[in-house]
């Protein structure tokens, strides 16, 4: 088998709690040929010494680029990630989260052999670990994010599925570098990135899906949803999340996708305006 290279990519973002488990995590992968890419997006806590730290004990066994920098947030962080990156496969990993299972390879043969078929993104599952690195729960995708995994074996169930359930969570995506070139890079102005990403990829028939965790998905006070989000940043993400079905609108290939969006849509505009209504009650 031929090994391409494969580009870990890591924005960091105050997780000096977690990076070093997160780094430790790709080079216990065994796949021969991978690069790791890290941005410190202006963390406010000690992840930048925390990190060079880390290279300081690991840049002889494993190629490493590191940039510490002003905060310019998640989308800006992942565009930038990308151009310094030079593999052929792209592994998107948070600083909070790991890998797990040793998949790297099989994951990359498994892209390898769907190449010419114009399969490019390949999604798997992963395990949901709490702060303190328990496991919590054995599927991201069907117990954390409610999803239904049946959807994932045909394009018809990933594009619904992507249309009224994001489901995917954590570093489970493995992708070839040729997608970007179809659906472009993220926009830095959303902040529902990974709903716009997974949407675009659908619509070109660009998924597939391997049923295993691959990766261990952190829950923990400083996720970026969930209930215990402040009303303003829930208002952000919803706000994204509708431009995203406006922006994406288009790109559904059937008019059954376009009806299932438009319901999706005015269901997070109900939300949104609900929540802007309890803001300014508060």
């Amino acid at each position: 088998m031929k090994y391409p290279l494969v580009s870990i990519i890591v924005p960091c973002y105050n997780h000096e709690k977690y990076v070093f488990g997160a780094l430790n995590s790709i080079v216990d992968d065994t796949y021969p040929n991978k690069e790791i890419v890290v941005i410190n997006d202006g963390s406010t806590d000690n992840s930048n010494n925390v990190i060079n730290q880390w290279i300081s004990r690991h840049e002889a066994i494993v190629s490493i680029k590191y940039i510490n920098r002003e905060n310019k947030g998640l989308c800006a962080t992942l565009n930038e990630l990308l151009r310094l990156s030079k593999g052929k496969y792209i592994l998107p990993l948070a600083s909070d989260d790991a890998l797990y299972g040793d998949t790297i390879t099989k994951r990359v043969e498994i892209l390898e052999e769907n190449e010419s078929t114009g399969k490019l993104v390949l999604v798997s599952d992963a395990l949901v670990i709490d702060g303190d690195n328990k496991v919590i729960l054995q599927s991201s995708m069907a117990e954390y994010n409610s999803g239904n995994k049946s959807k994932y074996e045909t394009e018809e169930g990933i594009m619904e599925e992507v249309i009224k359930n994001p489901s995917i969570s954590g570093a489970t995506s493995l992708l070839n570098r040729k997608i970007f070139d179809i659906v472009g890079y993220y926009p830095e102005d959303l902040k529902a990135e990974d709903w716009y990403f997974y949407q675009r990829a659908a619509a070109n028939k660009a998924v597939l899906f391997w049923n295993q965790p691959v990766s261990l998905y952190r829950v923990h006070s400083a996720n970026t949803s969930g209930l215990a989000t402040p009303i303003g940043k829930q208002l952000a993400l919803h706000k994204s999340v509708i431009k995203t079905y406006y922006r994406n609108y288009s790109k559904f290939p059937q008019s059954k996708f376009k009806i299932q969006a438009l319901i999706q849509l005015l269901k997070f505009v109900i939300i949104y305006n609900r929540l802007k209504i309890k803001a300014l009650l508060k």
